[in-house]
């Protein structure tokens, strides 16, 4: 998978209530209820991310879980959850233990994926409580 320099991280024990939509990577191991949208780079949803909204991206990884479609315009890895249907235009690579809950769908690669044209209601994010042992 390719890899690029800028990226964003939403740590574990983040809770975004809304759309995430960047131009750039993404590394999610929280919870987002929303949409998240990667313009270029790897989308990465981390093994303790849960993402309940579709996924668009150049290339994508999930090792957690996601409720909603996933789109890849280039490449895709899937290692955890999907429920949703899977679109994707390059390669696509399923683990061992992965778990797919919908149908997978080749598209032409001329084929733009588009943000979504609803209006995106503000971004809201909540910190949990971190308890240290």
């Amino acid at each position: 998978m390719k890899n690029n320099a800028n990226l964003s991280l939403l740590s574990s024990g983040v809770d975004i209530q809304g759309n995430v939509i960047l131009d750039h990577g993404v590394s999610c191991f929280g919870i987002v209820k929303g949409s998240v949208i990667s313009g270029q780079g790897l989308l990465h949803i981390g093994d303790t991310g849960h993402i309940v909204g579709n996924l668009d991206g150049e290339h994508i990884r999930v090792d957690g879980s996601v409720e909603g479609d996933v789109r890849a315009r280039e490449s895709i890895e899937i290692n955890g959850r999907v429920h949703g249907n899977i679109f994707y235009s390059g390669t696509i690579r399923l683990g061992p233990n992965v778990v797919v809950d919908g149908q997978l769908k080749r598209i032409s690669r001329d084929r733009v994926i588009d943000a979504p044209t609803e209006k995106v209601p503000p971004l809201s994010v909540v910190q949990r409580d971190v308890v240290s042992l």
